[in-house]
């Protein structure tokens, strides 16, 4: 096994993105690892993880299109929009009739203009706004575009609703879950979300930390067994080689993650002149300038390369040997 690829984690609730590199760091004994797009603590779903050189081609994704499951509560706000901050208003919540709020729901579909949330990583005069909102002195981003592709009703109660979202990157489902709540005559907030996909990343392809916790310490109690408190007696891991055995199926290839570009399969001599030489071979026709497309080797991920004015650049060596 070449101990690189791209592993979805189904991030539990309770812990930081940065949590699940860091666990992953751990049972592979890789150093080189990161995740493609933070999920908040609360939230749960998928959190693609780059293991390795995997690393290297984060920025070559295309996640722009992402998958939500929300419950959105009705009749209560809260300061950070979600199940985290504290309550900040009450209000009464009108009765729901299903097809009005389909049609609420289907007026958010489009391109609209959101304004980042207080609390969010966006700076603004380089400082992060949470940061802002922590010290009591929260401050406004400018609204910027973002695209809702469906905003699907799948179940209603009194006071709460379940929504299946699609939508661009860069969108606040908290956001989203306040403007829904104003629309149907209330106040709300987000009080839980679980991303169902990121790009080529689907929640069908990942494992979850029962699951990996079976795998590296044959039990499915991960807080004991993967993230144990200080003082807790270590849970014996089984050697990592076995660990990487059990985790090569749950791996996504690099070529399968680009599939999104265009593919030119090398030739012997044309994969000769891009490992010796570093020439690499004309780009495709349908590649724009500027544009990326990737050159393979029997399926496997040889190079990430960029159509220029001058020629074919690499943009990425990958595969040398």
């Amino acid at each position: 096994m070449s101990n690189v690829g791209f592993l979805v984690v189904d991030k539990p609730a309770g812990i930081t993105s940065h949590d699940v590199v860091a666990t992953v760091r751990a049972i592979t004994g890789i150093r080189k690892v990161g995740h493609t797009g933070t999920l908040d603590p609360f939230a749960t779903g998928v959190l693609p993880v780059a293991i390795g050189r995997c690393t290297r081609l984060i920025q070559f994704l295309d996640e722009h299109c992402k998958v939500y499951e929300a419950t959105i509560s009705l009749g209560a706000s809260t300061d950070t929009g979600d199940p985290t901050g504290e309550v900040t208003g009450e209000a009464s919540v009108p009765p729901l009739d299903l097809e009005a709020v389909r049609a609420v729901l289907d007026g958010f579909v489009g391109t609209r203009m959101q304004r980042p949330p207080a609390y969010s990583a966006v700076k603004v005069r380089g400082k992060r706004l949470y940061k802002y909102a922590r010290e009591g002195n929260p401050v406004q981003a400018e609204p910027r575009p973002v695209r809702i592709d469906a905003v699907e009703l799948t179940s209603l109660e009194e006071k709460a609703l379940q929504v299946r979202i699609t939508c661009g990157r860069g969108t606040y489902a908290r956001v989203l879950a306040e403007e829904i709540a104003v629309e149907l005559g209330t106040i709300g907030h987000l009080s839980a979300l679980r991303r169902a996909g990121s790009g080529p990343f689907t929640i069908d392809r990942s494992i979850d930390f029962r699951a990996l916790s079976q795998l590296v310490a044959g039990r499915d109690d991960w807080e004991a067994s993967l993230r144990p408190q200080r003082g807790m007696e270590r849970v014996p891991w089984a050697p990592r080689d076995q660990v990487w055995a059990s985790l090569e199926p749950w791996l996504c290839s690099p070529a399968e993650v680009l599939g999104h570009l265009p593919i030119v399969n090398l030739s012997a001599p044309q994969l000769d002149l891009l490992r010796r030489k570093g020439a690499p071979p004309p780009s495709p026709a349908d590649v724009e300038l500027g544009g990326y497309f990737v050159a393979v080797e029997d399926g496997a991920l040889v190079a990430v390369l960029r159509r220029e004015t001058e020629g074919t650049k690499v943009a990425r060596m990958f595969a040398v040997g």
